[in-house]
């Protein structure tokens, strides 16, 4: 004969069997929720992802404007391209290595550019943030960390100080942040009042030569005439 107390018993261990299998549900459906949320993150993130070619940098990350990381390999002394081995945010031993090619967005570097930049920023790591992909490179803008005078390290725009010391032209229209071209512009500015490079240098020294000429002839014109008098 059942008694109460086997009543109460049998209506716990029901109650404990609905709560398991609920809790197994719920931990289950934690689970395919947090596995679906790490996905998509990684799909959108590519933390493993080296990129090695304009086509590899998802659409996102340039709408975005997410800065990546890498080590300048290489200039292409041709088309002025920085070969940028790029750095994932999680590195893989069995990746293979391989150089992006990076164009500095809105300027085009000069022969003694390609230079400085073989000098400057060669061997070193750099940020970029992408902001305009091509068949052949991806524009960027590019950064670098310096050590100053001061012995301090200071991040430098490398467009900037190309065009600042007259290394670089600007390219209309400029490609980039409204702050990045406003200082590609300060810096062309610079240049001018500095009279930087060599299209700020040639003519002021052609102009000086000539009049320097032409002062030379009068006065070597004058003496010859005075001296023809007296005889």
């Amino acid at each position: 004969m059942t008694t109460y107390k086997d009543k109460i018993n049998d209506k716990f261990n029901q109650f404990t069997s609905i709560m398991e299998a609920n809790t197994r549900g719920v931990k289950i459906g934690c689970y395919s929720i947090a596995l679906l949320g790490l996905t998509v993150a990684v799909r959108r993130v590519r933390p493993f992802s080296r990129f090695k070619r304009p086509s590899d940098i998802p659409s996102h990350f340039i709408k975005e404007s997410r800065e990546l990381t890498g080590t300048v390999e290489g200039v292409d002394p041709t088309k002025g391209l920085l070969l940028i081995n790029h750095k994932p945010l999680l590195e893989l031993p069995f990746t293979s290595p391989g150089a992006l090619p990076v164009k500095l967005s809105g300027v085009h570097v000069k022969g003694h550019g390609i230079s400085w930049l073989q000098a400057i920023v060669r061997g070193s790591q750099v940020k970029f943030i992408p902001v305009l992909k091509e068949k052949d490179w991806v524009q960027s803008e590019v950064s670098l960390d310096q050590l100053a005078y001061d012995k301090k390290w200071k991040t430098i725009n490398v467009a900037e100080s190309l065009v600042g010391i007259g290394f670089a032209d600007l390219e209309t229209p400029a490609i980039g942040s409204k702050r990045y071209c406003q200082q590609l512009h300060t810096a062309e500015m610079q240049a001018e009042r500095k009279r930087l490079g060599l299209r700020y240098y040639v003519k002021p020294t052609r102009e000086f030569v000539l009049k320097l000429g032409r002062t030379m002839y009068h006065f070597i014109a004058s003496r010859t005439a005075k001296v023809v008098a007296v005889r």
